[in-house]
């Protein structure tokens, strides 16, 4: 087994980043689906999965944008949201 053919979960993840964010596709993406899997954690941050009937994306709101809802986010609620596209 070649060792220098595989690459770190941090250095792929690093690369993967890199593309996203000078994609401009991928910046301010609107995006319906459905919430599914949604946890508030205590630093105010959302984790869900939008999806519809073929796919599923595994989504962040971060505590800055959380703050400004109008609403309170629950499993199976139906949403128009908008976002960047990123890997962290």
């Amino acid at each position: 087994m070649d060792n220098q053919r595989y690459l770190t979960v941090n250095a792929l993840t690093k690369y993967i980043k890199r593309k996203f964010d000078a994609d401009p596709h991928l910046q301010g993406v609107y995006i319906k689906g459905e919430i599914s899997n949604f946890k508030k954690h205590s630093s105010g941050h959302m984790y869900f999965t939008l999806k519809d009937e073929k796919a599923r994306i595994l989504s962040v709101m971060f505590s800055s944008a959380a703050r400004s809802m109008k609403f309170n986010p629950e499993n199976g609620m139906k949403v128009l949201v908008r976002g960047d596209i990123s890997v962290y």
